[in-house]
């Protein structure tokens, strides 16, 4: 990869990280839209994978600054704009239709490791799904040889971020939604989904129902289509939808609950704790 694209990839990775941690400090009075919900409630909080949470990304590397080497120069800058016009759009969207997770009571192994250094905000859209989505598509793209790997890589993020419970499925959704509007509207390329390889490969290996995620991510794209002048921007659509299966809104202090989506409530399992965050 040229010097020049290896710099222009760390500042994009720098760029991300400022956006995302200047984003996340609320007024007290500000109300967020339960993610959480009975289908999250189901899958079992795995607290061995938290350590998971924070290395995962780092193999997204490898491919990248593949990439820099196979694609020309304007390309890959078209690939790298990309990238940060997703990041800038999923911050929009956190400011704009705020969101929040409980936190577990229990944690398991060192502290400082098993304990979430973040507070449980900002949940939708999955960047942590939307940004690897992207390098994959990337990848199968222009490395096809990388595809299987990728492909696997994928998997165990999205299986990571939703059973450390730092990711609902309607989070992993938007995600979706989020890549597949940067790779078909400012890249020019057919969005993978890999629907069938989560529901059929990845369902078998982690007994996630990821169903439930395509299901939503499908009537985000039914709805987005409903909208004047076709294809929403994000934040108008997340509304939308939240308000169509009926997400309530609560101050973070109330967020130790999920919403029941078939009873219409919101329930407060003893389990769950309102997560204090250090950032």
């Amino acid at each position: 990869m040229s010097i020049k694209n290896t710099l222009l990839f760390t500042e994009s990775v720098m760029e991300y990280w400022w956006r995302y941690f200047s984003n996340r400090k609320f007024s007290g009075d500000q109300k967020f839209y339960v993610v959480y919900s009975d289908l999250d409630h189901d899958i079992p909080y795995q607290t061995d994978t938290d350590i998971n949470y924070w290395l995962i990304n780092f193999k997204i590397i490898l491919p990248t600054l593949k990439l820099g080497d196979v694609l020309p120069d304007k390309r890959f800058n078209e690939v790298r704009q990309a990238y940060l016009a997703l990041v800038r759009q999923g911050i929009t969207a956190f400011r704009e239709v705020p969101t929040v997770m409980p936190h577990f009571g229990e944690y398991t192994g060192l502290p400082f490791l098993a304990k979430s250094l973040l507070k449980q905000i900002n949940c939708s859209p999955s960047l942590h799904t939307a940004a690897p989505f992207l390098i994959y598509n990337m990848g199968a793209e222009y490395l096809p040889a990388e595809e299987p790997a990728l492909r696997r890589h994928i998997g165990d993020i999205v299986s990571t971020v939703i059973k450390t419970k730092k990711h609902a499925l309607i989070d992993v959704a938007f995600g979706m939604f989020l890549c597949q509007t940067t790779v078909e509207d400012r890249l020019g390329l057919k969005f993978r989904s890999l629907e069938s390889f989560f529901t059929q490969e990845q369902t078998t290996r982690d007994k996630i129902p990821y169903e439930h995620i395509y299901r939503m991510y499908n009537e985000i794209n039914d709805l987005a289509k409903m909208r004047p002048g076709g294809r929403a921007a994000l934040p108008g659509l997340m509304e939308n939808y939240f308000q169509e299966i009926g997400l309530p809104r609560i101050k973070r202090e109330e967020s130790n609950c999920l919403y029941d989506l078939k009873q219409k409530t919101l329930v407060y399992p003893p389990e769950l704790n309102v997560g204090k965050g250090w950032f």
